[in-house]
């Protein structure tokens, strides 16, 4: 099972009536105005600290050559993954430790770790002291959906940025946050906006129902404007890359990249990279 994309519905019929419906609405922001802020000053604070290397590649897609095109759900496949997205992501995985966890088996104690930040059910990154390697422990089930698992992934690696590299404190306010938006700003923003928020139906025989998960800190609506911030920075107006967003992510990010494109209110600089 390789990563394909994501979209499964009719986009093409989707844009043109919401295009329409922003022509008679007009640009429309749908964060707060305390939100838009923190968005656009924490994007200017990241490109001060990794400068414009990372939002100058193209962005992480389902299609990437980067990503299996097969997978058979094993933890060594796991493994190997991790391995190229630390690539993409700039960490040195001679720093890390990979391990995996269940409820039947969870992660043991370790004594004198520094850090331990959640990305909810699906990962953690553990930072022991005395100078032993950062912990990156994924839950056995991310193993289902290397999708998710990649969006998971990209959440712990951004962790060693922001925290064992010192850039923000422990007790930092918008820690989690913030390290949802370096994935957007390193480009991986597909993959963990599209694992935000994920709702899903089940059959089995005569039974059936659906169900709604979330992974992450950013609301949808906070992803959006990210990303379309993201494309403001490399002098974007237009994203060939939207056909990989799920809908409820992609309606944001249109609206929010239509805002930035006729009003131009925000602090981003476009092609500022």
């Amino acid at each position: 099972m390789g990563i394909a994309p994501v979209n499964r519905y009719p986009v093409q019929n989707m844009s043109l009536l919401r295009q329409l419906t922003r022509k008679f609405r007009g640009p429309r922001c749908h964060l707060e105005s305390e939100e838009k802020l923190w968005v656009e000053q924490r994007l200017l604070w990241l490109r001060q600290q990794f400068g414009p290397g990372p939002i100058r590649r193209p962005p992480l897609d389902p299609n990437s050559q980067l990503l299996p095109g097969k997978w058979d759900h094993s933890p060594e496949s796991g493994a190997e993954l991790l391995q190229k997205v630390c690539g993409y992501m700039q960490v040195d995985p001679s720093r890390l430790e990979l391990q995996y966890y269940s409820e039947e088996q969870p992660i043991e104690p370790i004594l004198g770790f520094t850090e331990r930040e959640s990305s909810g059910p699906a990962g953690l990154y553990i930072h022991p002291e005395n100078g032993q390697r950062l912990i990156i422990a994924l839950h056995v089930m991310g193993l289902r959906n290397p999708a998710n698992l990649v969006a998971t992934m990209c959440h712990e690696l951004a962790h060693v940025h922001l925290l064992a590299d010192k850039r923000i404190a422990e007790d930092t306010l918008d820690g989690e946050p913030l390290t949802d938006l370096l994935t957007v700003y390193f480009g991986a923003g597909i993959f963990t906006a599209n694992s935000a928020f994920h709702f899903g139906q089940w059959q089995e025989g005569n039974y059936g129902g659906w169900s709604v998960s979330r992974q992450g800190y950013l609301t949808e609506a906070q992803f959006g404007y990210a990303l379309a911030g993201y494309c403001w920075f490399r002098g974007e107006t237009e994203a060939g890359w939207r056909k990989h967003l799920r809908e409820n992510i992609a309606y944001y990010f249109e609206d929010s990249l239509h805002f930035l494109s006729t009003t131009r209110d925000t602090s981003i600089p476009f092609d500022g990279a």
